[in-house]
């Protein structure tokens, strides 16, 4: 957890430094498999690829104009769902690159596309969905998206994006115990 900070943190100080992008534009990173990122096989841990789609997220969010937005109305960026689909493994010590691509976005929620490529193979997806909160009160993506200098009309997701997330909400309704 220290390192997931430390790398938040990294990020948000050295936005200055760096060139600032369209909040739809898609961004690559290249990293390496640490010690701590594998498991007993020497193989990268499910639980560590939602930590580097973060760093992916937050450095879109820092380097565009949603910062100012998102920081100057006190809201917050929330997970609302997402979905990871295994290809190959990742190995220590190896480089990846992580590239993030907004797949679109609706009034509520924003869509993007994570892809873990090492070696011109995409060894896994991830797709999540997003929203922007205020004292627990989703805030309109579409207001937001339009002050940060993005279109003003929403840019809707593949449906098969879409579909991965349909019954996420009738799922966690129909789960709950009583």
């Amino acid at each position: 957890m220290i390192h997931y900070w430390y790398t938040i943190i990294k990020i948000l100080a050295l936005r200055k430094f760096q060139t600032s992008i369209a909040l739809d534009e898609s961004i690559t990173r290249t990293f390496r498999v640490r010690l701590f990122d594998c498991d007993g096989l020497r193989v990268m841990t499910a639980s560590k690829y939602p930590a580097y789609m973060d760093y992916m997220r937050w450095e879109l969010i820092a380097r565009s104009k949603l910062y100012k937005v998102i920081v100057g109305r006190g809201m917050a960026p929330t997970l609302g769902s997402q979905k990871i689909i295994y290809r190959k493994p990742l190995k220590l010590w190896t480089k990846f690159e992580v590239k993030l691509v907004t797949a679109g976005w609706d009034d509520k929620w924003v869509y993007h596309l994570h892809y873990f490529i090492q070696e011109d193979y995409t060894k896994a997806i991830g797709v999540t969905r997003a929203l922007i909160w205020k004292k627990d009160v989703p805030h309109v993506l579409a207001d937001i998206i339009k002050e940060a200098g993005g279109p003003s009309i929403a840019q809707t997701p593949s449906e098969w994006v879409l579909k991965m997330f349909r019954d996420d909400k009738n799922i966690i309704e129909k789960s709950q115990f009583q």
